[in-house]
């Protein structure tokens, strides 16, 4: 073979290269878009149905704590108070939707429906399970405001 023809080989091999890694990252690049496609609206869809849920939940409880509501038997109904609690260094006060839970050695408050938000970390778990039955104990009692 003399050298035109390696030559032209050459150039034959390295435009099939080209070809085949065109196409396999084009195949690439749909197979991504596709994937966050389907990601942005799986999150889009769980945002907007919490901010449904919310935005109803919220409007309701706007309405009760500013209403009272009668039952046929004269039972009254009336929104409980929500608590307000401080962290330990003061740096955070946030109002108790309801939950608490303690997520390894952190003190975590439900805020919202579907938002929970950590108020403090503590040395160890004890100590943190310690100030979640504070928490609960003051709502238990109907206290407007605890510090940690």
């Amino acid at each position: 073979m003399d050298d035109k023809m390696l030559q032209l080989i050459e150039e034959k091999v390295q435009e099939a290269i080209k070809s085949a890694l065109e196409d396999k990252i084009e195949d690439l690049s749909d197979e991504i878009a596709d994937h966050m496609e389907d990601r942005i609206h799986e999150i889009t869809d769980e945002a907007v149905s919490d901010s449904i849920a919310e935005f109803f939940s919220e409007g309701i409880e706007q309405f009760m704590s500013s209403h009272q509501l009668e039952a046929k038997d004269g039972m009254t109904l009336q929104m409980r108070q929500k608590t307000r609690v401080m962290s330990p260094d003061k740096k955070k006060v946030l109002i108790c939707y309801g939950g608490m839970r303690v997520d390894g050695k952190t003190l975590m408050i439900q805020t919202r429906i579907s938002c929970w938000t950590d108020l403090c970390s503590y040395e160890t778990e004890a100590q943190a399970i310690e100030a979640l039955q504070k928490v609960n104990a003051a709502i238990e009692q109907g206290l407007s405001f605890i510090e940690l």
